[in-house]
């Protein structure tokens, strides 16, 4: 019976952990989305402080636009990797993730999309975007 309790207890750490270890998916997918609707505004609004005070809105806005809308839609995406650093070079010292999307674009299939997030105030924001 006790040995039964102490597997039970390890099902839960482990689960607890997993889904502590990913928290930031979900937030990385929401802001993916609103890029892939094109409202470009929209995901700079949603990103990090840090990332607003060094990117402005317009230019946001104007890259974002050159380089993504003639990718087209997205046809599927799969995130294959994920990356937790406590510093990245020349942001302060944090909490990071780095995940990266294997991603089908309409007119360029086979890309690869990285975001990185940042933990500010017990929540994760975007602070970077970058598609290869």
């Amino acid at each position: 019976m006790m040995r039964k309790h102490c597997i039970m207890f390890f099902l839960m750490v482990v689960a607890t952990f997993n889904l502590n270890a990913n928290e930031e998916q979900p937030v990385a997918k929401q802001w993916l989305a609103v890029v892939d609707s094109g409202d470009y505004a929209l995901s700079w609004q949603q990103s990090d402080a840090f990332f607003k005070e060094n990117v402005s809105q317009d230019l946001w806005v104007s890259k974002l636009g050159e380089v993504r809308t003639p990718l087209g839609d997205v046809k599927s995406r799969e995130q294959v990797n994920r990356k937790t650093f406590d510093s990245l070079p020349q942001l302060p010292k944090g909490e990071y993730v780095l995940l990266q999307f294997n991603t089908d674009f309409a007119n360029r299939p086979e890309s690869t999309e990285t975001v990185t997030l940042k933990k500010s105030d017990q929540q994760w924001l975007v602070i970077g975007y970058f598609i290869q």
